[in-house]
């Protein structure tokens, strides 16, 4: 979320203030603010500060996935509908302004000393400057080719606009009386007041324009799709189309790239009566989901782990978000090993079924008895210098080292890895225990439970890619 936002505010920023320096550059500005504008440069200063608004938008997605692709589409479409929605935005922009001045003339507002003459043009102006952020705003959707998010982006721009036309004039008011003695000390004669409230007032825009755009987004994403183990990693791709492309194609909606077995199109996220399904290409190797091979379709529910040959996705969804209710309550004397039993015909390491002869999808010998006797053998990965990097919740970015033999987790100040702010993690939650090689997770009879790979687990083995869940908080195993 906060690189949409933030990225969103820095782009919309420079595109407000580029888009000021243009108009002010090509469109003239007359001394006499009653003296409007001939329709011509009207409808170019719409054409100037849109564009630069639809281009800000319109590559921020690129920026966030990492792609030169989605970058340039964004840039072009952005700008090409930003120019168009600018146009279009001025003109319904002037009518709205004109409409909600009642007859009175804009000198008679801007110079007035009332409070009530203030408040009316600051009405005004918010009215009038709410369609030069919106209609721009759609661009947001063109680096995705998706009408959803171009609805967002139309929303947000909405507010952009009327907060930023709010401000226009307050902000420009300020700024000019602090320019104006500067500017008469070196001489320089302003023929025309209007530019310090304009050089504010668009940047404003698109400011606003782009924060407001990038918490739209986040705010009415339903469903996403965050790359764990691949390029990407750490990344998100919002599903906002009926069918979301997974594969190692640069065209793919969600770029998967690094392991040559994939196929360019190697599966879809399909969204049927507001629910995603993951569909399988037909390409080996067959995509996985929590461990178990996808037939053809498979229901896909938020925390759900799909395995594409070596990449790992993680997909959340809004509608079936776990949303845990409580805090955590430490229960004394609660004996390890009190979760939820692990069914026997399933591996307690990678939640996949035994076949006849007792393989499964992971590395522990077939036919190992019980899960004490397979977490003594030794398996692939290393454990020296491992470590756990937070991908969710409120140490995401973070990284722990397993260095010690023994590594305790939870809320409580004596344990190795503080969890403090995360109130469903309970004082003892967990420890991690380096054995044979390898390191083996031991839940501590927690309240909420640990998870790896979404599974519930009382002991698990650990290998490189995991995603071990400690309350509200998730980290991989690397």
């Amino acid at each position: 979320m906060r690189s949409r936002v933030l990225l969103g505010v820095l782009f919309g920023t420079v595109g407000g203030f580029l888009g000021f320096l243009l108009q002010e550059t090509f469109v003239p500005h007359a001394a006499d603010p009653d003296l409007p504008l001939p329709i011509a440069d009207n409808l170019r200063l719409g054409m100037y500060v849109g564009s630069m608004l639809g281009l800000a938008v319109g590559v921020v997605e690129g920026v966030v996935v990492g792609s030169a692709r989605v970058f340039a589409r964004g840039a072009v479409l952005g700008l090409l509908v930003g120019a168009i929605g600018g146009i279009f935005g001025i003109y319904l922009g002037g009518i709205a302004f004109n409409l909600a001045l009642f007859g009175r003339t804009l000198s008679e507002l801007t110079f007035s000393t009332r409070v009530t003459d203030f408040v009316h043009l600051a009405i005004a102006r918010t009215l009038g400057f709410a369609f030069l952020g919106a209609l721009p705003g759609l661009a947001a959707g063109a680096s995705t080719l998706s009408r959803r998010r171009a609805l967002h982006g139309l929303i947000g721009g909405l507010g952009g606009g009327l907060v930023g036309g709010m401000l226009f004039d307050p902000l420009g008011t300020v700024v000019g009386q602090a320019m104006g003695p500067a500017m008469a000390a070196a001489g320089q004669t302003v023929a025309e007041v209007g530019g310090p409230s304009r050089a504010v007032g668009f940047t404003v825009i698109g400011t606003m324009t782009g924060l407001f755009v990038g918490l739209v987004e986040e705010l009415m994403k339903q469903a996403w799709i965050r790359v764990l183990v691949g390029r990407n990693e750490g990344r998100d791709f919002i599903i906002s189309k009926p069918l979301t492309v997974i594969g190692r194609d640069e065209r793919a909606d969600v770029p998967v790239f690094g392991d040559p077995s994939l196929a360019p199109q190697h599966a879809a996220v399909r969204r049927e009566s507001g629910r995603h399904f993951l569909l399988d290409g037909g390409s080996p190797p067959a995509p996985l989901v929590n461990g178990q091979p996808v037939a053809s379709r498979q229901l896909l529910r938020d925390g759900d782990m799909i395995q594409l040959g070596q990449a790992r996705l993680l997909f959340r969804e809004k509608a079936t978000a776990a949303r845990i209710g409580r805090q955590a309550t430490d229960v004394p004397g609660a004996p390890v090993g009190g979760g939820m039993a692990m069914p026997s015909h399933l591996c307690p390491f990678c939640g996949a079924a035994r076949d006849a002869a007792g393989n499964c999808l992971c590395s522990v010998a077939p036919g190992a008895r019980g899960v004490a006797s397979a977490v003594g053998s030794p398996a692939p990965g290393r454990a020296k210098g491992s470590r756990l990097v937070a991908i969710e919740g409120p140490y995401v970015g973070q990284s722990f080292d397993l260095a010690a033999p023994v590594t305790t987790l939870g809320r409580d100040s004596s344990q190795t890895i503080v969890l403090a702010s995360d109130a469903t993690v309970s004082r003892r939650h967990a420890r991690i225990v380096e054995e044979a090689g390898s390191h083996v997770i031991y839940d501590e009879g927690s309240s909420n439970g640990t998870m790896v790979n979404g599974l519930a687990v009382t002991v698990q083995q650990l290998s490189p890619g995991d995603v071990v869940a400690l309350g509200a908080s998730q980290f991989r195993y690397e």
